[in-house]
């Protein structure tokens, strides 16, 4: 079973624009896809889009038998915005030790909200976008280095599932992505390595 969260910058509402990857992981890895929905800004503020992410994919995993699936096998995943809502996940389910993921699949993710964008950072998300993001979602600045918000930013990722983490050339977030990744590496046990492409 896999939990998909959408991307959309914690501003767009319409899961259904993932639902070509889930459909494709669906076919190609022989899975169940949930692509959930979660509220965003200007509706709500943080942290509802990780409270509720984390309750979504907990639900999976302690119920997913009462539709015929392995609730005992979940993992979680997301592009973006969805892919730090997805390590988000992982870090609450850890904490919480409300379920145990067995896989995150972070696709370009957001994970260090704690800064302000530069005028002159690469890729192809303005900066001003990236301001608005947490100027509407996360209005308090001191709330953007917990740890639910920029995963990046916790003090311990030991415990967390191992992770594939998917960047490119012109992603204004890949510095945070190959962060993650190598962070995750380095605290992984013995024979388990976190992946990046």
């Amino acid at each position: 079973m896999h939990v998909h969260l959408h991307g959309g910058a914690f501003l767009m509402r319409f899961p259904a624009m993932d639902d070509w990857w889930c459909r494709y992981l669906a076919a190609t890895a022989g899975v169940a896809v949930a692509n959930v929905d979660f509220e965003v800004a200007p509706r709500v503020a943080y942290p509802v889009a990780q409270h509720q992410a984390h309750d979504a994919a907990a639900w999976w995993a302690h119920h997913g038998h009462e539709v015929g699936l392995d609730g005992s096998r979940v993992s979680v995943g997301g592009f973006s915005s969805g892919g730090g809502l997805a390590a988000s996940v992982c870090l609450q389910a850890r904490d919480a030790g409300s379920f145990s993921p067995t896989l995150q699949v972070l696709g370009i993710p957001a994970l260090d909200l704690s800064g302000e964008p530069r005028d002159d950072d690469p890729g192809m998300i303005l900066p001003d976008l990236r301001r608005l993001v947490r100027r509407v979602y996360l209005p308090d600045p001191a709330s953007r280095p917990e740890p639910k918000a920029s995963p990046l930013l916790a003090d311990d990722l030991s415990g967390l599932p191992p992770a594939i983490v998917l960047t490119a050339e012109r992603d204004a977030l890949r510095a945070e992505g190959d962060a993650y990744a190598e962070r995750l590496r380095a605290c992984a046990p013995a024979g388990c390595e976190s992946c990046t492409t």
